[in-house]
């Protein structure tokens, strides 16, 4: 066990486990391996885990020995793939359906809170995102931020909608890394679950917000050309240089997609947000807090440095 008690542990916290865990999933290997095509010693994939089932809640017998083996095998999970939520999610929620903490521990919470120091919140969001993300992105390359995001639309719209909606931002984003908050924003467009007809008006739904520039964050790069007026306003009267008015109008564009970020910024981080961050975890909040002030703050003054540079070259002409 840590020694030091965290809100959420991690990486080198959950693969540190307990002496008697680590034990009993190496009694157990033979037993998991056949079971589950899986080596206790090495990764488990989401393949590799059962399908969750329930028990009784009065059920108090000793485990069998399948239940032994599912446990070692969702708690290697849960030790070698902290970050897959689909692998952590899924093994979770058969630790909890099936009651698998029960020779050591009376509830489910006190076993997360020993064994692993998970929060109940944290463990259950994890729970209900895994069935998302294994839909979405089998091979796990999917975050639990992007689960939670994709899961009322799997919800409302269907398991169809939800991967088409996926497939539709990565496309947008291109080499972009797709984000929660790429999702978030997508979502804002969806026509309502009623007005769907098929999966496949998710993806007409944002590609046409994104050409109409109401998702800022997926509209691809779109550099505008000066317009002849402007050319026709430099200061010498000559001929103009092509090259700095590609640059000055891949400028412009870029400062359009930024102030239009920072009006998305203003807009989530209204209405309680910093109250619910700071009960949820302090240490992070503030960290975050501060980082956010800190990049307006170096904003402000990169913008105020570029205007004081073209003044100074203004002031040479």
């Amino acid at each position: 066990m840590p020694s030091t008690r965290s809100a959420e542990p991690d990486d080198e916290e959950l693969e540190a486990g307990t002496g008697e865990t680590e034990a009993a999933a190496a009694q157990s290997a033979g037993v998991v391996a056949t079971l589950t095509g899986a080596d206790v010693s090495t990764p488990v994939s989401v393949a590799q885990l059962p399908t969750p089932y329930d028990v009784a809640e009065t059920v108090t017998s000793p485990l069998n020995g399948q239940e032994r083996a599912h446990l070692a095998v969702c708690e290697q999970a849960l030790h070698g793939f902290r970050k897959s939520v689909i692998v952590a999610g899924k093994a979770l929620d058969i630790i909890n359906r099936a009651r698998l903490y029960r020779e050591t521990h009376a509830t489910f919470v006190e076993y997360l809170d020993d064994v692993w120091e998970i929060r109940k919140s944290q463990a259950y969001r994890m729970i209900e995102a895994w069935p998302v993300a294994a839909a979405v992105s089998p091979i796990g390359d999917i975050n639990e931020g992007q689960a939670r995001e994709l899961r009322p639309v799997f919800t409302d719209y269907g398991q169809e909608a939800a991967v088409a909606l996926y497939r539709q931002v990565k496309e947008l984003r291109g080499d972009r890394k797709v984000t929660a908050a790429d999702i978030a924003e997508a979502r804002t467009v969806l026509p309502p679950a009623r007005q769907l007809a098929r999966p496949d008006q998710v993806r007409d739904a944002l590609a046409a917000a994104a050409a109409e520039g109401r998702v800022p964050r997926l509209a691809p790069a779109s550099p505008q050309m000066p317009t002849q007026a402007s050319a026709e306003a430099q200061p010498d009267g000559g001929d103009v240089d092509q090259g700095k008015l590609d640059d000055g109008a891949d400028a412009i564009a870029t400062m359009e997609r930024a102030l239009a970020q920072q009006r998305q910024i203003y807009d989530a981080l209204g209405g309680g947000i910093l109250t619910a961050a700071i009960l949820y975890d302090p240490d992070r909040a503030a960290r975050l807090r501060h980082e956010l002030r800190q990049y307006a703050n170096r904003t402000a003054y990169r913008m105020r440095d570029t205007a004081a540079g073209h003044e100074d070259a203004a002031d040479e002409i």
